[in-house]
């Protein structure tokens, strides 16, 4: 096979290749707007089409026993996620990776860049989707970090005026903040009407989310039942600590404000006012005689 066929072939697969996972990604991502519409509603609790349901199929024994429960978890700390599954989420590594694989084979025949490009086609394509994953559950994590000294002052404010626990978490999630903190609170409400215990449904809430401050809260609640003190008082000092470190988190962030910024600092600011200072002696220089004998 001469050079000119070999290159001809491969920008005809390369270009199938890309038509096929477009055409795929596409029709994937209108059939799973269409099911995602459904506002408050988990995705596996409405039909999925036909064609969705057959890749899902023919993907789901491609997932690793050993990932799918680590997979399922890292969704449920991300807040379900509008109910994807592990098989969901391959089936998104399968379409990254064609599409990825398709984009670096047309680029590397386009500008004659070694075929090594393939390979980091491959490498993003299986690594992106868990590191969209990564960072929605990073996203939440931070969104329920800023809701919990709010929403634990205000159910302290509810205990101390007299209302039990469930009736101050009940009126919490009524005057509290839209968020994920209120979505779980709504959640262990109704676990508790379902029948499950304050401190089971707590320790539930609390290894669903998976953060270590909310973890601790949750922690000091059930150990405030357990050993018969008072529910007030145990709110008080949680909301207290959460304000202390709220504060020493500011003051961290603060402290390495100036270090973060000096990476761009070297890289954009400094080059430019270099070339702006420079510039005109190098002109007058270059242009003015500078290089004469």
């Amino acid at each position: 096979m001469t050079p000119m066929l070999a290159i001809l072939v491969a920008v005809l697969v390369g270009s199938a290749g890309f038509l096929a996972a477009y055409y795929v990604s596409t029709r994937l991502v209108r059939e799973l707007a269409a099911v995602k519409a459904a506002p408050r509603e988990r995705r596996s609790d409405v039909p999925r089409s036909p064609f969705v349901a057959a890749w899902v199929r023919r993907v789901e024994p491609l997932v690793p026993t050993s990932l799918e429960g680590r997979i399922e978890r890292r969704i449920v700390q991300a807040g379900g996620l509008e109910g994807l599954t592990p098989a969901e989420l391959f089936l998104y590594v399968v379409i990254t990776t064609l599409v990825g694989v398709a984009l670096s084979i047309w680029i590397a025949m386009a500008t004659g860049w070694t075929l090594w490009l393939v390979l980091a086609g491959v490498i993003l394509g299986v690594v992106y989707p868990f590191v969209w994953l990564r960072d929605r559950v990073r996203l939440r994590h931070l969104e329920i970090q800023r809701e919990l000294p709010f929403h634990i002052d205000l159910l302290t404010l509810c205990v101390e005026a007299g209302l039990d626990f469930a009736a101050g978490v009940a009126k919490t999630c009524e005057k509290g903040k839209p968020g994920a903190l209120r979505d779980e609170l709504t959640r262990f409400l109704g676990e508790v009407r379902v029948g499950k215990t304050r401190a089971e449904a707590l320790e539930a809430m609390g290894a669903r989310v998976g953060l270590m401050a909310l973890t601790n809260f949750v922690s000091a609640l059930v150990q405030a039942e357990r050993m018969g003190s008072g529910v007030g008082k145990t709110l008080r000092a949680q909301a207290e600590q959460l304000r202390s470190e709220r504060s020493q988190r500011a003051e961290k962030a603060a402290g390495e404000a100036p270090v973060k910024i000096l990476i761009p600092l070297v890289l954009f600011v400094f080059p430019t006012i270099w070339i702006v200072l420079a510039a005109p002696l190098v002109f007058e220089w270059v242009f003015g005689g500078g290089l004469a004998p």
